[in-house]
């Protein structure tokens, strides 16, 4: 009798798990505001001749992929997202824990509530301008470009850099450094300012990395070091004058 009863309790709660519906999937093709409610899958495309605008203010889903030349922007709400094709998307906030742009996508990330890790394959491009960053990887022809923000790893592990392939990181800054050896994985760190002034020390993942990553000093060390140029070539000019006079 108790094995009976023991049964009949046991498929009571599978049966109960059972009908405890999933989150929803969603697939947009129209210009659309997200405030609330909890999603499955979330897919984001155009009507041609009329590109989709997706705005996010709250809310979660699983995962959100964008297509076509869709653009999604995210202010809040929570996600991973892929940027697919020739989407756009604009990060300003949001918990998101990563980002991965393909193909001929853009990224523009300003802000966020979390860490988020950033990837670019392919020929994908992602601008960094603020916010808080886990990871960067970049692999084939994809591009991350650097500007300011805060590097402070993803899910409690240090903050690093992959790069391979014909991939690029372009880091964007001032008394900037990089290392092929060293650092927590033993490939070297990238360390100095960004051009907010936020300093970064960042450990590269994998040993091609440290080819792939380039420092270019910020606009205002250009101009500096075109105007000191500048002053020598005219010290100079002056002086082969008083020479040759």
């Amino acid at each position: 009798m108790k094995t009976k009863l023991f049964t009949i309790l046991v498929v009571t709660v599978l049966l109960g798990a059972a009908n405890v519906p999933a989150y929803p999937n969603w697939d947009i093709y129209n210009d659309t505001d997200i405030y609330d409610g909890n999603y499955g899958l979330i897919n984001i495309y155009d009507t041609p001749p009329d590109h989709t605008t997706v705005n996010m203010y709250g809310g979660s889903a699983d995962f959100i992929s964008t297509y076509d030349a869709s653009t999604f922007n995210v202010m809040g709400g929570s996600s991973d997202i892929e940027a697919l094709d020739f989407s756009v998307i604009n990060v300003s906030g949001g918990d998101i824990g990563y980002i991965k742009a393909w193909s001929y996508a853009t990224v523009n990330f300003f802000d966020n509530d979390g860490s988020t890790s950033l990837g670019a394959e392919d020929f994908a491009n992602i601008y960094v301008k603020g916010g808080n960053i886990g990871n960067l990887h970049a692999h084939q022809s994809g591009v991350i470009y650097v500007y300011a923000g805060y590097m402070s790893g993803h899910a409690g592990a240090a903050s690093s850099i992959t790069a391979d392939d014909f991939s690029a990181i372009n880091i964007y800054g001032h008394d900037l450094f990089k290392t092929s050896s060293g650092g927590t994985y033993g490939y070297g760190q990238v360390s100095g300012f960004l051009m907010d002034d936020t300093y970064i020390c960042v450990d590269l993942y994998n040993p091609e990395a440290y080819l792939h990553v380039n420092l270019i000093p910020e606009p205002a060390t250009f101009i500096l070091f075109g105007i000191g140029s500048l002053i020598l070539l005219r010290k100079k000019n002056s002086e082969n004058n008083r020479r040759y006079s």
